[in-house]
Order: structure tokens, then sequence, then C-alpha cells
């Protein structure tokens, strides 16, 4: 049997390590996680305030665009459905909405997303 004083102190030096790893993890749960969470979560409001702009106006743009297609469907609708020149003309706005759709909207929140996503990486 080994002496009774070290089996006593590599108890006591067991616990302290065990509790050192504990009060580590606590104040990494408690403290160092939420302080990093912050901060990515202010860049990314920051990011969304500074954004928004971009955001109204492409929306703006949006609704502005498919305002034309929306009338020209309309007064499809209400010429009976066949009228040869105003469906015509419906399908190139409709055309150059879809162009608009994705030549100029799609890349603009795809930059507001990279932007976000940068920010939470």
């Amino acid at each position: 049997m080994g002496n009774p004083l070290e089996a006593i102190g590599h108890g006591i030096e067991t616990g302290a390590k065990d509790v050192g790893k504990a009060v580590a993890k606590g104040v990494d749960v408690a403290i160092v996680q939420p302080i990093e969470f912050a901060v990515k979560a202010e860049r990314v409001i920051s990011t969304a305030i500074k954004d928004q702009p971009i955001v109204r106006d492409a929306v703006v743009a949006l609704v502005k665009q498919a305002t034309t297609v929306i009338d020209d469907f309309k007064t499809d609708v209400s010429d009976g459905l066949i009228n040869l020149r105003a469906d015509e003309k419906t399908i190139q706005d409709a055309e150059a909405f879809f162009n608009w759709f994705k030549s100029t909207f799609i890349p603009q929140m795809e930059q507001v997303y990279g932007d976000l996503s940068a920010d939470v990486s």
C-alpha cells in the first residue's frame, strides 16, 4: 500500500485540475462565447443598417418594373384575352422585366447576402 499522504495529495491535485477545467469551460460559455456572439451580431446589424437603403431601393425598383407587366396583363384580360399586339407588348415587357430581375435585382441581393454572410463567419 502506498503512502496515504501521497494518495490524498494526488486526489487534491486531480480535483484542482478538474475544477480548473470546469471554471475554464464556464468562463468560455458564460463570457467568451457571448462576447464573440455580440461582436458578430453587431457586425450583422451594422451591415443590415448600411445595406437597408440598397434593399429598399431594389424592392421599389422591383415593384416599378413589375407594375408594367401587371398593367399589361390587366389590359390583356380586359380585352378578352386575345389581342396579338397587346399580347406581344406584354411578352416584351415580361421579358424585359425578367432580364432586369436577373441582371440587376439578383446581383444586388446577392451582394447584401454576401455582406451579411461575411459578418457571420
